[in-house]
């Protein structure tokens, strides 16, 4: 089993990509290895470059640790109701079999109350369109920037268990079937 951690903003010195980072430590502590996707490395002409079949150079690398990972875990920010725009470009980008059998869990944050519920529901859509499995348990992180422990680079307890329980959930979905 392949699995990577997607830091879903191109933000510097976000939440997201915080959470991101706390997540594969807790993965690691687990004995579970994983890739880290940051969107703040992703090619900046790739809106461009990678669209409508088209390839770069500058993108592939974000291709293969997809392709062989089994299981993505989107971390994931709200921005004015939803998703950000570049995790659209960043799925219009890839190659439409990248997304067939596999599994996306997802982790929304936000410093409203919903934890960018509206947001995964769009992006839930999304990725069942173009063939993942989405796990029914999402974790729903409020108020981010009062609840996140900046000392011990973690979140509140509470958020540790909601993230501990999508991490079993997600590790214990059984494979499934690529598509070739």
């Amino acid at each position: 089993m392949g699995l990577v951690v997607l830091s879903c903003t191109h933000r510097p010195a976000s939440y997201t990509r915080r959470v991101a980072l706390y997540l594969l430590r807790r993965l690691e502590a687990r004995g579970v290895r994983a890739q880290f996707l940051d969107f703040q490395y992703l090619p900046r002409e790739f809106l461009f470059s990678d669209l409508f079949g088209a390839r770069s150079e500058e993108f592939m690398p974000f291709i293969e640790v997809l392709y062989e990972a089994t299981k993505w875990l989107w971390v994931v920010p709200e921005y004015n109701g939803s998703y950000p725009g570049v995790v659209k470009v960043f799925i219009d980008a890839l190659p439409r079999e990248v997304f067939r059998g596999r599994w996306a869990g997802l982790v929304g944050l936000s410093d409203g109350r919903f934890g960018n519920l509206r947001g995964l529901e769009h992006l839930n859509g999304v990725l069942n369109y173009c063939g993942m499995q989405v796990l029914p348990y999402r974790a729903h992180l409020m108020y981010i920037s009062e609840r996140w422990q900046e000392s011990e680079g973690r979140p509140i307890s509470a958020y540790i268990q909601e993230l501990d329980q999508l991490l079993d959930t997600l590790l214990q979905a059984p494979e499934l079937a690529k598509a070739t």
